[in-house]
């Protein structure tokens, strides 16, 4: 890369909590958390997930118009996004937004079209402007005051990275002074009961994860020093063999203890099986928030990102693999360092 990009901070909502210090600590501590198990319905199929727990009290920022009647994956992304920003003077009118989202609002999207089918008439038209996958990020800009350019990128676990590397290139271009990477989920039965057709009995979450870009060279700050292409699926590249072209392409492949990898394996044995390939045998220090955490989507990839970084600030490691091998579409990687 041409000048450093680092990343000035970072945020996380999910199961274990409202900051990116509980994601951390739940995954340090390797402790599965709660699952909740129930079925929308008679003949349903059974769902396993975990849910975001209620805050303690309601922040400020709830009061803002846009988001008194926003959905969930607007506010988790909200959160995790003030959090990445923390105290820093930041000019947010200069700010650029990358949302990064699988599933989007699931459930206004399910509600909406529900009331649609039960009686056209009384569908609710208010509930539109939720269901379309830009809206948590409109929330955003519209929150901070910024109209800088705003994206939504759409596409599987490993679409985070994918949006990191967008934001790399709007610095190197000279499009955005700084940028928020930010993705969220939310839950729902819609996609809940989706997980349930992919194999590997995995457990489906929610949440959001956020990091704030800029150029910089401060002491101690962690440095993007790699995102590498994303390798696809396909019919002849199946998830182990882009796992494994992914990891050729790592400019760092001599991993000691004071590297730690943030792998996306969610403790199925089935689905798990390229990234055991991937890492067996190295010496770095293996982290899978998936695996206590739950399966979110769009937003894991984000999780591992801050976990990594988080790790780095704790002094438990020098370097970050980010290793995303994605639910359908491709596998990345991204090396952080700190300087």
């Amino acid at each position: 890369m041409s000048e450093d990009i680092i990343i000035a901070g970072w945020g996380a909502v999910s199961p274990a909590g409202w900051t990116s210090a509980e994601l951390a600590d739940a995954t340090l501590n390797g402790q599965p958390l709660p699952i909740t198990e129930d079925s929308r319905g008679e003949g349903a199929p059974l769902r396993r997930f975990r849910t975001v727990p209620a805050q303690a009290e309601v922040p400020a920022w709830m009061r803002h118009a846009r988001l008194r009647r926003s959905s969930p994956v607007a506010r988790y992304a909200v959160s995790a996004a003030l959090s990445a920003l923390g105290d820093q003077p930041v000019e947010k009118e200069t700010l650029g937004v990358i949302f990064v989202t699988m599933n989007g609002c699931v459930g206004f999207s399910r509600r909406f079209f529900s009331e649609v089918l039960a009686n056209p008439a009384f569908a609710s038209p208010i509930l539109f402007p939720e269901t379309v996958f830009n809206a948590p990020s409109s929330h955003l800009s519209s929150l901070l005051g910024s109209p800088a350019v705003n994206f939504t990128l759409i596409g599987d676990s490993a679409q985070f990275l994918g949006g990191l590397d967008l934001a790399v290139q709007w610095l190197q271009e000279g499009r955005v002074p700084h940028c928020l990477v930010v993705a969220s989920e939310e839950m729902d039965w819609l996609s809940t009961e989706a997980l349930g057709l992919f194999p590997g009995h995995r457990v489906a979450a929610e949440g959001a994860a956020a990091v704030y870009l800029r150029p910089g060279s401060d002491a101690g700050a962690i440095r993007i020093e790699q995102i590498t292409t994303p390798v696809l699926m396909s019919g002849s590249e199946n998830r182990t063999s882009a796992a494994l072209r992914m990891r050729g392409t790592l400019s760092d492949q001599n991993l000691d203890a004071r590297t730690v990898v943030c792998d996306s394996r969610c403790g199925s044995a089935v689905w798990d099986r390229p990234e055991e390939k991937l890492w067996a045998g190295t010496n770095a220090l293996i982290h899978s928030p998936a695996r206590w955490l739950g399966d979110s989507s769009g937003v894991a990839a984000g999780w591992q990102t801050v976990l990594g970084c988080e790790l780095m600030k704790r002094n438990v490691s020098d370097t970050a693999i980010i290793s995303a091998v994605g639910c359908s579409e491709q596998a990345l990687a991204a090396v952080l360092r700190r300087i």
